[in-house]
């Protein structure tokens, strides 16, 4: 019972610490005039926060409701004035890249590069390239045509280009906090109130930001 009160609140403070930075950090780089900087650098962050759970949980399954917890944290903004999409949209790139994780999270926890660099890359790609799927079924069933595939060049851009370099950025974040956790290795004891206490604060945050 303890065992899997523990898994519970590793969960919940994971999924809500990617709340809270998709609430504060993300909404900040979506006012910044660079197109598509916010899933560049956010699913670095996102990738890390899985990496390091997956690492501390080994548990495939628990990262999948950590990507969902996230997600459903991002559903509070249907209770504001915000438009249905800007909160759909997210919340679908959320599991994608959450999806994309569990399945290559073998080989993107590996210690060598040359697992790592595809696995890295692989995962940003594949992330974007379902994304621009979910895309083209808005323009089937909505009519309305995200700039992300509004031709050849716009495609390859956001699910090639970026997504490569995403991916190397996301390597670097995972690799660069593997390295400070295994200096400053010690056991953190997730205590539910703690948990609960960062789920509300995601809750807050994604409602006033």
């Amino acid at each position: 019972m303890r065992k899997h009160i523990g898994l519970i609140s590793s969960i919940v403070l994971y999924g809500a610490i990617w709340g809270i930075l998709e609430a504060s950090l993300g909404a900040v780089l979506h006012l910044v005039p660079v197109p598509f900087l916010a899933g560049s650098i956010m699913f670095p962050i996102a990738a890390t926060i899985l990496l390091h759970a997956y690492t501390k949980l080994q548990s495939r399954q628990a990262l999948l409701f950590i990507g969902l917890l996230a997600a459903a944290i991002k559903a509070i903004n249907f209770l504001t004035p915000m438009n249905q999409w800007g909160v759909i949209n997210p919340m679908i790139a959320i599991i994608i890249e959450s999806l994309m994780v569990v399945g290559l999270v073998v080989y993107m926890t590996r210690d060598t590069l040359r697992v790592q660099v595809p696995a890295f890359i692989g995962a940003s790609i594949a992330w974007r390239t379902l994304y621009l799927g979910w895309f083209g079924l808005q323009l089937i069933f909505t009519g309305f045509l995200a700039s992300q595939i509004a031709s050849l060049e716009a495609i390859l851009s956001f699910a090639v280009l970026q997504g490569a370099l995403s991916g190397l950025l996301a390597l670097g974040l995972y690799r660069t906090m593997h390295l400070l956790d295994k200096q400053h290795a010690h056991r953190f004891k997730v205590r539910p109130g703690f948990a609960s206490g960062m789920l509300a604060v995601a809750l807050i945050l994604s409602y006033i930001l």
